[in-house]
């Protein structure tokens, strides 16, 4: 039977709880955005003036995917892809807030 890491190197195990808090956070950093996400869009059906905010909101939530898609479930294809469309929202978004 062969021991695993942890077992072995008690740095890898103290390294791992630290690794294991960081995605917690990400993952509640998620789950509030998306929150937040949906909230901004009922409120953006009755005040359109909000839409700003909305555009930037999802932006952030798609960069944010798009780590946790890297760091837990290693999808490097997917990741790039919400990236780009993140990138793209909060881009679009300041330059309409700006008038450009």
């Amino acid at each position: 039977m062969s021991k695993s890491v942890v077992q072995l190197n008690p740095k890898a195990k103290k390294q791992q709880e630290k690794n294991f808090s960081y995605l917690k956070v990400l993952i509640i950093l998620q789950f509030i955005l998306t929150i937040g996400l949906i909230i901004f869009g009922i409120v953006t059906i009755f005040k359109t003036d909000l839409l700003y905010i909305f555009e930037i909101l999802l932006g952030i939530t798609l960069l944010v995917m798009g780590l946790n898609n890297f760091l837990i479930y290693k999808r490097r294809n997917l990741t790039i892809l919400y990236i780009i469309i993140g990138l793209g929202s909060i881009v679009l978004a300041v330059l309409k807030l700006l008038g450009l």
